[in-house]
Parts: C-alpha cells; structure tokens; sequence
C-alpha cells in the first residue's frame, strides 16, 4: 500500500481542525491559563495546517508566499502556546526566550528567503526543529507538583516530530530529493503520518495535563483554607501527622504552639465581621512571616492557629512568641484596633501521637485564657499543670 502525500495532507487538516473545534466542548470556557493555552494551541495549529493546504493551491505565486508565511506563523505559535501551557503546569522553563525569538524570526526569514527553495525550506524546517527540541526538553524536571505521564506522551510526540522536521530540512537544504513539500520521499510520508499521530498523542496528553491541574486545584480547595490561605484542619492533619512520626522515629524535639485571638468575637461585634476577617488575614500573615520553611502553620479552628516548629526546643518557641507579640502594636495600628493573643505551648514527647500533642497544647492555651489572656503557658507533662 502507497501512503499518497495529498490524502496525508488532507487527513492531517481534518484532524487538527477536529481536534480543535471538540477541544472547547471536551474542556469547557472556564480554564486556568495553561489548559487555556494548550487548548488555543491546538486551534492556532488547525488554522497554520488550513493556511499550508490552501498555499499549495497556488505554488510559486505571491498567495503562496503569504499563506505559507501566515501558516509559518501558526506552527512557530503553536509552540510557543504549547511552551506556556507546559510552564503554567511545571513551573518556570528554559528555553523561554529563545521559543521566542523563534517564533518572531522564523517566519520572518522564511518570507524573505522564499525565492530560494533550498534556503527557505532548511530555515524554516531546522529552526522548527530547534523550537520542538526546546519543547521536548521543557516536559522534564517539574518545578510543581504536577508529574504526570502525560509529560512523556508530550515529549515523546514532540521528539519525534522534531526528528523528522530536522531530516526534511536537511533534505531540502543539501539534496535534491525533497524538491517540493509534497514530494512522495519516504522521509517526507514519515513526517506527514506522523504528523497525523503526533497531535492526537499530545491532545490527548493535554488532557491529562488539564485533569491533573485540576484535580490538583481541587486537593488545594480542600485543605486550604479560603479566607487566610492558609492549610486548614485536613490540610493540618495531612502534613504535621508524617513529622510528628518522623520526629518520633529520629528522637528529634518538636514543639507545637496553638494560638488563639483574644475577645475575637468582641472585634466582630464592635468594628463588623469584614474587621474579623482582616484581623485573621493579618495575624495570618504575621505568623506565616515568622516561620521557616520547614515549619507547618494552619487555621485550625473559627480564630485559632496551630504552628508545628521542628527541631524547636521551649526556649526557642518562646522566643518566637515574643517576636510576635512584639508586632501587634503595629499590626493594631493597621488594622485599626487592638489585637492580641493567647498562646499554648507543648514540646512533643517520645512516641506521642499529634492529637495529644494538640490536646496538651490546648490545655495550655486554656490556662493562658484563664489566666487573663494575651501570655503564653507550658504545657507540662501529662500529671502535672502547666505553667507560664
């Protein structure tokens, strides 16, 4: 069986103009901005592929010369849309502004060197290359905590149409047996067929991109909470529960401090909830600026926060509740009115779980109310009180 170019050709337009009229139907308007560029990516590459079947119309001719360039423009487009997606998805990319400058350039040179087939062909085609290699190498080592396998089904179809771009470039370039773009060389049928495959892996693969963008959106909502930014209790439970039990494995200290904001519901009635809902935002902000990297801060409760400090001992706790209350002045004189909190602090024991590590911190937290707010307590051992 003889794969004829033209049918090849035409098959290829029916499919991106497909895949890019189901694209909005299959993932909705409603897209975070990297599923959005993938999906313009794949109407951008349908309208490149019209412009390319409509040039062979008129071979040799000024209209040729346009809608190839225009159709240039599309594929160089396509690239760079697909490249922001990948970088919505996985983090900052290298190669951003090289992607670029491509897309500018290629189309640019193409149009001037039309005139020669060798001279325009091997340009337009290695430099696509280029940008597909640049693509490829942008699906690996995620800066976010999407990692999915769609990424190798991305590559995959990229690198192979890298690979066969670069060849009919070099064919056209340096040879005589791609004298035109629908010359039946084997190289050239590969190309096209792949050309065909290619786009239904990496619509495909997109996706999967956008269906784990998602469900990770959806994970965020569900332990994070919406007014702070800060996890709430499910979040709270997830991360600090596996430190606690790595600190119990390695014997390493651990100190849990609740804090509580005194006479809460006394600001929501005076000044209003949207004052209630500063206040959480900023004492929010002062305490997640006062941590480090490796500690764990949550709204646990309507007021009340937890702060899971490892490697803290009580001095070093105690010392970061000074810190803190030492900014509430100026924290009041932003928001308006006075805030102050009340603390509980508790050192985690051997083999203690976190929900008695947060009932002893609780405990404390409570002495510390009783005892006329805005201090810290200690909590002590389990029979014994706890302390200032």
């Amino acid at each position: 069986m003889t794969l004829d170019i033209n049918t090849l050709l035409v098959v290829t337009v029916a499919n991106m103009v497909v895949l890019a009229l189901i694209s909005p139907a299959v993932m909705g308007s409603r897209l975070e901005a990297a599923a959005n560029a993938a999906r313009w990516s794949l109407v951008v590459h349908a309208a490149a592929w019209v412009c390319m079947i409509l040039a062979n119309l008129w071979p040799e001719t000024w209209r040729d010369r346009a809608l190839s360039t225009l159709s240039l423009v599309g594929f160089c487009g396509t690239h760079w849309l697909m490249l922001q997606a990948l970088q919505g998805w996985l983090g900052p990319r290298r190669g951003v502004r090289t992607v670029t400058a491509l897309t500018w350039l290629t189309p640019l040179g193409y149009f001037f060197l039309f005139d020669s087939y060798p001279w325009r062909v091997g340009w337009a085609n290695i430099l696509l290359a280029v940008q597909l290699l640049l693509l490829t190498a942008a699906c690996f080592a995620p800066a976010t905590s999407l990692r999915g396998r769609w990424r190798w089904v991305v590559a995959t179809g990229l690198f192979s149409m890298a690979v066969l771009t670069f060849g009919r470039g070099y064919l056209g370039a340096f040879t005589d047996l791609y004298p035109s773009f629908l010359t039946p060389h084997p190289w050239n049928v590969a190309a096209m067929l792949m050309t065909n495959l290619a786009p239904l892996m990496i619509n495909f693969a997109i996706l999967g991109g956008w269906h784990e963008e998602a469900e990770t959106a959806l994970y965020r909502q569900a332990v994070t909470d919406a007014l702070t930014g800060l996890l709430n209790r499910r979040g709270w439970q997830e991360v600090a529960n596996p430190m606690i039990a790595h600190a119990s494995r390695h014997d390493l200290p651990m100190a849990l401090l609740m804090i509580d904001i005194d006479l809460f519901k006394g600001i929501n009635d005076r000044f209003g909830h949207d004052a209630g809902d500063r206040a959480l935002q900023a004492l929010s902000q002062l305490l997640g600026n006062a941590i480090r990297s490796s500690d764990v801060l949550a709204r646990v409760g309507g007021e009340e926060f937890c702060l899971l400090l490892s490697g803290n001992d009580a001095p070093a706790a105690q010392h970061l509740d000074q810190r803190l209350r030492q900014q509430l002045p100026t924290l009041a004189q932003t928001l308006g009115h006075p805030l102050n909190f009340s603390a509980g602090l508790a050192l985690h024991q051997p083999g203690e779980t976190l929900d008695r590590l947060m009932i002893r911190a609780d405990k404390a937290l409570y002495a510390a109310k009783h005892a006329g707010r805005g201090q810290l307590y200690i909590a002590s051992t389990d029979n014994a009180d706890e302390r200032p």
